[in-house]
């Protein structure tokens, strides 16, 4: 498996460097996030690909039934399973197509999972923005979540760009190019400040 960040060390960074985040961090430090087994990176593509523009709960009825039919989630029982077979599953033929192009690409090696750990995030995303239906939300949620990289910043996701509109009382929601700019001096724990802000979202949604 690959090595857990050590968070502490980006809690005394992000303490001398972004004073604004230090109610957060005491709040909810230690950071819980832990890299995933190599293993499940590609369930956890698979799963990425199925739960754009679902909800939650179909997402994980749809992920349970796959589950059941495949037993293990490998490329090559995506490849062999019938279209009828995945279908009646649930799934759409557009995500069925997703899914195959996705292993496809596992077998013959254009994505390789398996040297994921050595690569870089920019090398990883070049990879991935190959497959259909694997966008940058998705993949920037892939290496954060799954791979704990430590410098990712999702200018993507709503949950964030709203708690850091409300962190620094900004105006209007935040785009791409004001997250880039406001967080530069979060590096190079980007990941770290990002997963406060998300804990700070959830209480604020309950």
């Amino acid at each position: 498996m690959p090595q857990t960040p050590d968070w502490s060390l980006g809690d005394k960074y992000l303490l001398q460097q972004v004073p604004i985040l230090e109610p957060l961090i005491k709040k909810y430090s230690p950071c819980t996030l832990i890299p995933e087994d190599k293993s499940r990176y590609f369930e956890t593509l698979i799963r990425g690909l199925i739960s754009q523009q679902l909800p939650p709960s179909v997402v994980n009825d749809l992920c349970a039934k796959i589950k059941v039919l495949l037993e293990d989630v490998t490329p090559e029982k995506i490849i062999a399973c019938t279209d009828k077979e995945l279908l009646a599953q649930g799934l759409t033929q557009q995500k069925i197509d997703y899914l195959r192009n996705l292993s496809h690409m596992v077998v013959n090696g254009q994505i390789a999972l398996d040297k994921f750990e050595e690569m870089s995030d920019n090398e990883i995303s070049k990879q991935l923005l190959q497959v259909k239906g694997l966008g940058q939300w998705t993949i920037e949620m892939f290496l954060l979540l799954a791979l704990c990289r430590t410098d990712v910043v999702p200018t993507a996701d709503h949950n964030f760009a709203k708690a850091l509109q409300n962190l620094l009382n900004l105006p209007a929601l935040p785009k791409r190019g004001e997250i880039n700019k406001i967080t530069v001096s979060w590096r190079p724990w980007r990941s770290l400040a990002v997963w406060y802000l998300w804990q700070a979202s959830q209480d604020l949604a309950k």
